[in-house]
């Protein structure tokens, strides 16, 4: 099945690059519409306080009265999940593939680093967020990531571990695009979006050096920021031809103090250059710059992102979540109610 690779035109320079990718990203963005339209409708059923919020507002009925079946139902399944996962507070187990793996002091201090890991870092917490994406979307988003948090002492001035060690990370559905016709989630390029405050990039370009920014790059968003200042609403608009989502102009968005980063990961060809650039992260500022562009340090030769759907669909990366065959049940009862 075809869409491992994305195809990219024309991209001899940084800019033309990250012209190129933000164009993809935009693609598979608008062409996953109607897939944000019926996660947008299930999310107003299930916090709807009355029907003028979902998309019974233009029956006409004389009372409003909404019954949230599918808020209980969504309860129900999250409390069942959790238990289930978390049944008490012994539920990791190491299970080696190796005679030598499974000797049992090795296996109960690979448990007990695991869980004070977990612990520490808010697992729990997070697979809790995790499963409401797997109810609400029918998508789970996560990758694990490496992490070292330090603070500075005030009365010594010396820098304190907060944390050390692996964490999970959970990816908003909707900051998050792939192909979804490629052969699997794993093998399909992919897009994060995320949003950032300067003062947040500029921690990261100065102490997070493992993440390789580009520091000329970030001098290079601010100053575009300070000249924006200077221009009119109309003069940005003849200059920039794309909106940023969740702003309602260009102005607006420099004028934020946030910046847009769109990562890429993945395999990408220039089928003008005929150039292959196999397992990249690529991470694009305001659509304009590239702040990175290196090989994927993981050791897994391939991104660490994974995916897990409620129903998977054929031929369709994305999944089918349990309440997407219940709206038409709320609909009805909604319909019993108020006529």
């Amino acid at each position: 099945m075809a869409g491992k690779v994305a195809q990219i035109q024309a991209a001899s320079t940084p800019d033309t690059l990250a012209k190129q990718l933000s164009e993809l990203y935009n693609q598979w963005w608008i062409q996953r519409g109607p897939k944000e339209e019926e996660w947008k409708e299930l999310r107003n059923y299930l916090f709807a306080t009355d029907t003028t919020k979902t998309t019974n507002s233009k029956a006409p009925w004389k009372n409003k009265t909404t019954l949230p079946k599918l808020t209980q139902i969504r309860d129900n399944l999250h409390a069942n999940y959790m238990d289930a996962l978390f049944p008490n507070d012994d539920w990791l187990k190491w299970e080696g593939y190796t005679r030598t793996d499974v000797i049992k002091k090795k296996r109960l201090a690979i448990e007990a680093y695991m869980k004070n890991k977990l612990r520490e870092s808010g697992f729990r917490e997070l697979i809790s967020k995790c499963l409401y994406d797997y109810i609400d979307y029918g998508n789970v988003f996560a990758e694990a990531i490496w992490v070292e948090e330090k603070t500075k002492d005030p009365s010594s001035g010396e820098m304190v571990d907060i944390y050390t060690g692996p964490k999970a990370l959970r990816i908003s559905p909707h900051d998050h695009v792939f192909n979804p016709v490629a052969a699997s989630y794993a093998k399909s390029p992919k897009f994060t979006r995320y949003m950032k405050s300067l003062g947040e990039l500029k921690k990261e370009v100065l102490y997070r050096t493992d993440l390789n920014f580009d520091n000329a790059v970030f001098e290079k968003i601010v100053s575009l920021r300070k000249q924006m200042s200077d221009f009119r609403l109309e003069d940005i608009a003849k200059a920039e031809g794309y909106f940023i989502d969740g702003f309602g102009s260009l102005k607006e968005y420099y004028q934020s103090g946030l910046v847009e980063i769109i990562e890429f990961e993945g395999d990408v060809f220039d089928m003008d250059t005929g150039e292959l650039k196999e397992n990249r992260i690529i991470t694009i500022a305001d659509r304009k710059f590239i702040l990175r562009d290196i090989a994927n340090p993981s050791w897994l030769g391939q991104d660490n992102k994974v995916n897990v759907c409620w129903r998977e669909r054929p031929d369709n990366l994305y999944g089918m979540g349990p309440l997407d065959i219940l709206l038409g049940l709320q609909y009805r009862l909604e319909h019993l109610e108020n006529n």
